[in-house]
């Protein structure tokens, strides 16, 4: 494949340019039409042409400008071809606002700013090499015979010092506070769709620092922050200890064994809403503190082979104690209880024919099929095999006329 075609094809199919430059009337094309700013020194002709002439051949160089926007020249012996611009991170109008502070640039709007980013693509430096060494590989070079360097505009660099110099930093540290409060009282209130709503907005406001020098360690650390800042909304709003430590601790041991900021980022928001949905149902029922613990105990671990015993200790109360307080308040023994939920557990596994009936038994803690079985039986007067049977034709029966006929004419 010709060089020419192979980037016009790339160009299509990632939408980021692949332009080859055969002279210096293309390469000032290039800048023009890119540059925005005059701080933006890599999409001027002069430096630009420098820089190349100082690159050696076979060479894949990725360069950055001062406004965070990327390029990469990819130098043979005889051609010249440029991939981009493009984007590496996502920003808010905080995160712009921080980027101009630092540079002192004043004559730069933030919306106008955010206009210019939004013409280029967002991708990462790996996805950018993988189409590059495409590229190379089906025009006749060997992508591992190119060297990779890059370039990063030093007005750019993004220090600690410089950060904390940055005359809009105290702004933006007080907003994310404000906000913080907001989504303590939010869980507070037990309303988890605000309280996800705001802790986006505080990801979304610190995102832009955290592209830059992030490791999986910075991350578990700030998840370990938002962990106890929820923790202290959720004991501000009387939820009992024992379910604190049990969605605080499910968390904690979650992230521990992820690598991804987004991982772990997602799973701070599903801290935030069980936190916030447990303290809602908390208000609405009329359990005491200890009966509601153990109730959450046995929905967390039902697919465990938790003992009345083990429940009892964990909970900090005799057998006795337990089995007499959670009868009079619910109605039912924890056994009892315990069975119903793993139960109603099954129920909607059993909606789901791909799970063999000793599958669906093991799932729900009861890995003795038998025993599961008969449990099954005596709670809903069917076997599980009777009920997945009968939810099936239930199924059938309800679907329109035409389908139904359509079935038929097979």
């Amino acid at each position: 494949m010709q060089l020419d075609e192979a980037c016009r094809f790339l160009a299509d199919i990632s939408t980021i340019g692949f332009e080859t430059i055969e002279n210096r009337k293309e390469l000032n094309s290039f800048c023009t039409k890119n540059h925005f700013h005059h701080v933006q020194d890599p999409f001027t002709p002069q430096y630009l042409s420098s820089l190349i002439e100082e690159t050696h051949e076979n060479t894949i160089l990725f360069i950055q400008d001062a406004l965070l926007i990327k390029f990469v020249v990819v130098k043979t012996k005889e051609d010249l071809i440029l991939v981009g611009p493009y984007i590496i991170q996502d920003m808010t109008e905080a995160n712009v606002q921080f980027l101009l502070g630092s540079l002192q640039i004043d004559d730069l709007v933030v919306k106008d700013y955010l206009g210019y980013r939004s013409h280029y693509h967002l991708a990462s430096d790996t996805e950018i090499l993988r189409d590059i060494q495409t590229l190379l590989e089906h025009t006749g070079f060997n992508p591992y015979d190119f060297n990779q360097e890059h370039n990063y505009d030093e007005k750019a660099s993004l220090s600690k010092s410089w950060e904390y110099q940055h005359k809009n930093f105290e702004n933006i540290i007080n907003e994310r506070y404000r906000i913080e409060q907001e989504m303590m009282e939010q869980i507070a209130e037990g309303d988890d769709v605000a309280a996800i709503r705001s802790y986006r907005t505080i990801h979304n406001n610190v995102r832009y620092m955290g592209n830059f020098g992030s490791t999986p360690d910075t991350s578990r650390i700030s998840s370990g922050i938002t962990r106890a800042t929820v923790r202290m909304a959720a004991v501000d709003a009387g939820l009992p200890p024992v379910i604190i430590d049990t969605i605080s601790g499910e968390s904690a041991r979650t992230i521990s064994r992820l690598n991804s900021r987004e991982e772990m980022y997602r799973e701070n928001e599903r801290m935030v809403r069980s936190f916030a949905r447990a303290i809602s149902r908390y208000r609405k029922e009329h359990y005491s503190s200890l009966i509601y613990s153990a109730i959450h105990l046995f929905e967390s671990r039902y697919q465990e082979a938790l003992s009345i015993e083990e429940t009892a200790e964990h909970l900090g109360v005799s057998v006795s104690c337990l089995i007499n307080r959670f009868k009079k308040e619910t109605g039912k023994t924890p056994n009892a209880f315990l069975c119903d939920l793993r139960i109603q557990k099954a129920k909607r596994m059993l909606r789901n024919d791909q799970y063999t009936i000793e599958e669906v038994a093991e799932n729900v803690g009861i890995p003795d099929a038998n025993y599961f079985v008969k449990c099954f039986r005596k709670i809903t007067g069917v076997t599980p095999s009777a009920y997945r049977k009968g939810y099936y034709n239930d199924r059938a029966s309800k679907k329109p006329i035409s389908e139904q006929t359509k079935r038929s004419s097979r």
